[in-house]
């Protein structure tokens, strides 16, 4: 939909993002969608690869969602990775011109390279990019040229940017010394979600049936994508070690993922298949955070993870690796049980002191959807992006 510039006074806000699909990127995307205030900006989706589950979701809450459908070449293949590099930039170029972005907002590496450009090839306004983790390079050997091909990138296109904003402290200091941004273009902007959707609830017992659940189920829920930097394996491991002493107990793994058919040999292996659910991605992440006994987030690395947030926020007893991200959201104040990362006893501990601390996992839930409310409900993200994103311009 083409609308009229010298007609529409508000700021037009382009977010570029490789996917839309379940994930806490894209669902953070879909909630600034939903609560950026729509008497100011105005929202646009730049989507550039195929398969954008959450399209639906986005424009029902008024945003415009255009995809390029774009398989990703490798870059090995160079001479198809510059003419797919090419001709994103160029639609997104011709997409400024003709709808006249005046901010363009990056979200994932993938979205920076093309975006960046696109934006300083058109003069827009404002540039912005958001990191969503603190992992700078991807996983994989030192050696490999394409790391300092990224880190030398980097270094380029973040000297176009208007801010780089990390989501947590911890991405805010690595992305300082790996790209040497000037410290004033860093802003520290904590992920938000909408906090009252996951109000507690009772559990929805028609749902609790079609999982294979019963009355007198142990149900532990984690909400993250089946990928190895998650630690999924330990908490299978977890399972494994409490079965015997706790023999109704569940496993909700809601999420998909390239790690899906691995993780199922290791419950196989294990003994544990029985035990464990994988319920691939769910739009109902609220009713299973209702069954849920407890919430574990067993990740080796994160962001500022909303998995996390809708868990405290439902009032859940919580489990979690201690890393970072997860420490600073449940020790300030305490309200959950942080173990050593990829330690299967030590979740399988945890876990069962929670069980066994009914009161005391009831107090960690209490604190926790305090601290979420006060905290980290998304308009108070979205309050600091409007900051960045600048507020609407006079017409000449």
């Amino acid at each position: 939909m083409i609308r009229d510039a010298r007609i529409d006074r508000r700021r037009h806000i382009l977010h570029v993002i490789p996917l839309l699909d379940y994930g806490g990127a894209q669902e953070l995307l879909v909630l600034m969608a939903k609560w950026s205030p729509k008497n100011r900006y105005r929202t646009t989706i730049c989507v550039l690869l195929p398969n954008p589950e959450l399209k639906a979701k986005a424009e029902s809450y008024g945003a415009e969602v255009i995809c390029f459908n774009r398989p990703r070449p490798s870059i090995l293949k160079l001479h198809r990775f510059i003419s797919y590099f090419y001709r994103n930039v160029r639609d997104i170029v011709s997409l400024c011109r003709r709808e006249h972005v005046d901010v363009i907002h990056c979200h994932l590496s993938e979205a920076e390279f093309v975006g960046i450009v696109a934006g300083f090839w058109t003069s827009v306004d404002r540039i912005l990019t958001t990191l969503h983790a603190p992992e700078m390079l991807p996983a994989r050997s030192r050696r490999d040229p394409r790391n300092f091909l990224r880190w030398l990138a980097t270094r380029i296109l973040y000297k176009w940017v208007y801010a780089v904003i990390a989501v947590s402290e911890d991405t805010a200091a690595k992305v300082r010394d790996f790209a040497g941004v000037n410290p004033d273009k860093v802003f520290t902007i904590v992920n938000g979600i909408d906090v009252d959707s996951f109000q507690r609830t009772q559990p929805n017992r028609d749902l609790a049936t079609k999982l294979g659940l019963s009355a007198g189920d142990k149900v532990i829920l984690t909400v993250a994508r089946l990928s190895a930097g998650k630690g999924h394996v330990y908490l299978i491991e977890a399972v494994g070690r409490l079965m015997k002493r706790y023999p109704a107990i569940r496993l909700l793994l809601a999420g998909d993922g390239e790690l899906r058919e691995q993780l199922a040999a290791k419950c196989s292996s294990l003994g544990v298949s029985n035990h464990v659910h994988f319920l691939g991605n769910r739009p109902d992440v609220a009713d299973l955070l209702a069954l849920a006994d407890i919430f574990v987030f067993p990740s080796l690395g994160e962001g500022t993870p909303l998995a996390l947030l809708e868990a405290m926020a439902a009032e859940k007893p919580i489990v979690a690796t201690d890393i970072p991200a997860n420490r600073s959201l449940l020790l300030s104040p305490k309200c959950g049980l942080l173990v050593p990362a990829a330690d299967g006893q030590a979740l399988a501990e945890a876990i069962s002191y929670l069980l066994e601390h009914p009161k005391t996992a009831s107090e960690y839930g209490q604190i926790a959807r305090r601290v979420a409310r006060d905290r980290f409900d998304v308009r108070q993200n979205i309050a600091q992006l409007e900051k960045l994103w600048g507020r609407q311009v006079a017409l000449a």
